[in-house]
């Protein structure tokens, strides 16, 4: 027979555990975007930031299937699991959602899902994912 302490634990665990999926669902529903601060020179190593810009130039490092792209001055680098998930070219108008890390003292975006990356074709959203 289960005893009342034993119910009670079970039920605060059962809220816990309904809570913390409701605030995953919403997390994801919400996105990043509230989180994010817009990128500048001064961003932080680390911190939560978006860009928005266009593609001046797409490289793929010769190590792998990553990608570094240009936006004006600003770097965006994407390993290559998303980069394999995801079409960009010169001129796309982009927003991205990344970390901002120092990789040989130079300042970049690092975005590690390609869902962190949406262009815009005018007033139109297109889907960068391949």
């Amino acid at each position: 027979m289960i005893e009342r302490q034993e119910r009670t634990a079970l039920l605060i665990l059962l809220v816990v555990l309904v809570s913390c999926s409701i605030f995953a669902w919403v997390g994801e529903e919400v996105g990043k975007s509230p989180f994010a601060r817009n990128y500048t020179s001064q961003s932080q190593e680390g911190e939560l930031v978006s860009f928005q810009g266009v593609v001046q130039k797409v490289t793929q490092t010769a190590t792998g299937e990553n990608l570094i792209l240009d936006l004006g001055g600003v770097t965006v680098f994407i390993p290559s699991p998303a980069a394999r998930k995801v079409e960009i070219s010169k001129g796309d108008l982009i927003r991205v959602y990344g970390t901002v890390q120092i990789w040989n003292n130079k300042r970049e975006i690092l975005v590690k899902d390609p869902g962190d990356l949406t262009a815009y074709s005018g007033s139109q959203e297109k889907n960068l994912r391949s």
